[in-house]
């Protein structure tokens, strides 16, 4: 038997060691070797010990059938014999913890009952093409192959073959020598999978990523960081990484870059914005950071570079401010305008009035009406002013208890004439509210006021305040009223939105332009009395 003449390892061309062709000669027939003629031995007493002249003593050695039964019965890795014919002659002792077969039931079998398809079925051919040839690429390899149990299934070995030519026989044996490495094969699919998890993450990502080593030369770049830029892989690889040509854009971006590695090199994670050369003559804005990567020892290996596309977010900031400014050179006009407007008005208003009691009675009507008019008119100027100038806030603290009584005082006048029921609802009294007074006060008192003329007459009103988690505070004003219009819902807090036929919508607008300033909210939903709840929630501080 002998091995196929090809490639692909073949278990039938497995054969054991030289100490298991001993023991298989042993046990062939006529002898393998012709006893040597012996000198006439020399006399000694008992326990003597015979040596050359000038050669070093021997040590007491074993006979040679004992030292070869020794060996396949303590050999760790399994081994075994086979002759041309692919039949077992000499199988060691561990064969059967690996294979499931005891040493003497492989003995005589043909070494195809370790084999899997289709090498089983092709061993013969094997055996014949390498008689005939005497060529095969085993001999004297060390190949992976499959080796099948008793029980069916698979082991993961690695085999090594050699042939052994004996004196006496003109047929050779074959040695083979298994190794089981099902753990390290299974390790390394683990080690695989991972590293393909992990190559997914890296270039799976949006973010520009990469690996440098302390000195900045480039290892990797994620496929978003070289599609970029429209380079390759083997562009950047091995080049320094500020010599690239993400930093072409000026020398200045190359020198903060090479500054860069050289911090992070000394262990110091750095960041900074800066601009990166994208496809052609596009120019991005990234968040760039380096990360210094440690040994058990403290001492930095590698370098993960990191760069987050910003330039639409850059964009839409430069976009967000310009139109910022664009709307405060537009309240600031509005409010010129609205001063300017309100000056001439109050003067007719005035000369209205003036000229009032001269009029007959019929005029005086049409008067008023007119006086009424421009009043609502100035009022309206009154408030666009207001809400056009920026909120100077100056918070102090507020003691929650004593601004919602305030509020209530200052409304008596006008809850005694409507007729309704005013209530305070205060969870905590030691509440204290970081805010600006004047401003919060205002807030409470439109709601309140608002509350008291959807009631018309009569009517209940809760004015309340609790704790909230995250150190925040509800105030509260909430009525039995008839409630919000589902029309209104959705503009309520919008500028000149109104229900009300004298109102010039810009109070609840005002309310929430103060929450928003205060870093807090407002917002109006159904209360528990049936009526319109409008709460406004501020941090404590």
């Amino acid at each position: 038997m002998l091995p196929r003449p090809s490639d692909s390892p073949s278990t039938a061309e497995i054969a054991p060691r030289e100490a298991a062709v001993a023991r298989a000669s042993r046990r062939q027939s006529p002898p393998l070797a012709k006893p040597r003629e012996r000198s006439k031995p020399v006399p000694r007493s008992p326990g003597a010990t015979v040596t050359r002249p000038g050669a070093p003593a021997a040590a007491p050695s074993a006979p040679p059938e004992t030292l070869f039964e020794a060996l396949l019965r303590a050999v760790l890795d399994p081994t075994l014999a086979i002759d041309e014919e692919g039949t077992v002659v000499v199988a060691s002792d561990s064969v059967e913890a690996m294979f499931g077969w005891k040493p003497s039931e492989l003995v005589g079998r043909n070494i195809k009952v370790l084999m899997p398809q289709p090498h089983r079925e092709q061993h013969d051919r094997y055996l014949a093409d390498y008689r005939h040839t005497g060529q095969t690429n085993i001999l004297g390899r060390t190949r992976e192959f499959t080796v099948i149990h008793r029980e069916g299934h698979g082991i993961e070995v690695e085999l090594s073959v050699s042939r052994v030519s004996l004196p006496s026989h003109e047929r050779p044996l074959f040695i083979g020598s298994f190794r089981d490495v099902s753990a390290r094969k299974e390790a390394e699919r683990r080690v695989e999978d991972s590293e393909r998890r992990l190559r997914a993450i890296f270039e799976g990502t949006f973010q520009f990523i990469g690996l440098l080593t302390p000195e900045g030369q480039v290892l990797e770049a994620n496929q978003t960081a070289l599609q970029a830029t429209g380079a390759t892989r083997e562009e950047v690889a091995g080049k320094p990484f500020w010599e690239t040509r993400w930093w072409s854009i000026s020398e200045e971006v190359r020198k903060q870059v090479r500054e860069a590695v050289r911090r992070a090199a000394q262990g110091e994670f750095v960041r900074f914005e800066t601009i990166v050369r994208g496809r052609g003559d596009e120019v991005l804005t990234i968040d760039f950071s380096l990360k210094p990567v440690f040994d058990r020892a403290g001492k930095v290996i590698l370098l993960i570079p990191e760069g987050r596309d910003i330039t639409q977010i850059k964009r839409a900031q430069r976009s967000e401010t310009a139109m910022l400014r664009a709307l405060a050179t537009i309240g600031e006009s509005a409010a010129m305008l609205a001063h300017e407007i309100k000056n001439p008005i109050t003067a007719v208003n005035l000369a209205l009035r003036a000229v009032a009691h001269q009029l007959g009675e019929d005029h005086k009507e049409v008067l008023e009406d007119l006086v009424g008019r421009m009043q609502r008119l100035e009022q309206t100027m009154r408030r666009t002013l207001s809400y056009a100038r920026p909120l100077e806030l100056q918070p102090g603290p507020i003691r929650v208890a004593e601004l919602l009584a305030q509020v209530v005082r200052d409304l008596r006048h006008e809850c005694v004439k409507r007729g309704a029921e005013v209530t305070t609802e205060v969870s905590e009294e030691g509440l204290v509210l970081t805010a600006d007074r004047q401003l919060v006060g205002e807030v409470l008192t439109n709601l309140l006021k608002n509350a008291l003329e959807a009631l018309g007459r009569g009517g209940h009103v809760v004015v309340g305040s609790r704790s909230l988690p995250g150190q925040r505070i509800e105030l509260r004003i909430e009525d039995d009223g008839p409630g919000i219009p589902d029309s209104m819902v959705d503009t309520l807090f919008k500028p000149f939105v109104t229900s009300k036929r004298s109102g010039t919508g810009l109070g609840l607008a005002f309310c929430k332009k103060v929450a928003e300033e205060h870093g807090g909210s407002i917002r109006a939903e159904r209360g528990r009395l049936g009526g319109a709840r409008f709460v406004l929630e501020l941090p404590m501080a």
